[in-house]
């Protein structure tokens, strides 16, 4: 299970970034156009609907990544005198509730693409412009997201049954690394 882990997050480090990026730049450069374009009184068409379909793109698939990481806020002020079994037993039952929620998040979304792309959704203005491949992208993102909530469970619970790394994640001087690059 472990090599399994390891294997899914080295990929999905690969591609994740390029996932996040390449729409906040499709973004960019689609705003920049569409300020010159208003500039010279032809604004770039279907802007809005454009960003608002890249930025889903952006964040769904950003948020799983931030999850490998362990990049999300935290504040330890209660669980930072914890033993590290409890610490790590804690942190276990938070991404399961998370993994739960953002699970039953995931199959309404489905549904919802799944009715969007039966129907071939569009967004009706000077230009038709596809929504159902934005939903399906959105289902997506919030199922890796579920997944790598998951298996950021069984990490921490690995730890907690006293192991001292499991699957990129160690403890280091009584608080927890992610070790990247694997």
């Amino acid at each position: 299970m472990e090599r399994l882990i390891v294997a899914y997050e080295r990929n999905y480090r690969r591609i994740a970034v390029y996932l996040v990026f390449v729409p906040l730049l499709a973004m960019t450069v689609i705003e920049f156009l569409n300020a010159v374009g208003r500039k010279l009184f032809i604004p770039f068409p279907t802007t809005i609907e454009s960003v608002e379909s890249l930025l889903v793109i952006s964040v769904y698939f950003g948020v799983a990544l931030v999850a490998l990481e362990e990049g999300h806020v935290r504040v330890t002020l209660a669980t930072g005198r914890l033993p590290p079994a409890a610490r790590h037993l804690l942190d276990a039952l938070g991404n399961v509730l998370a993994a739960l929620v953002f699970g039953f998040l995931a199959a309404g979304a489905w549904g919802e693409a799944a009715r969007s792309v039966a129907l071939l959704e569009f967004r009706l203005g000077v230009y038709r412009f596809p929504l159902w491949p934005f939903k399906t992208l959105f289902a997506i993102g919030l199922t890796l997201l579920a997944i790598q909530l998951v298996l950021n469970a069984v990490k921490q619970t690995a730890l907690a049954r006293g192991r001292a790394s499991y699957a990129g994640l160690k403890r280091e001087g009584g608080r927890d690394t992610v070790v990247t690059g694997q």
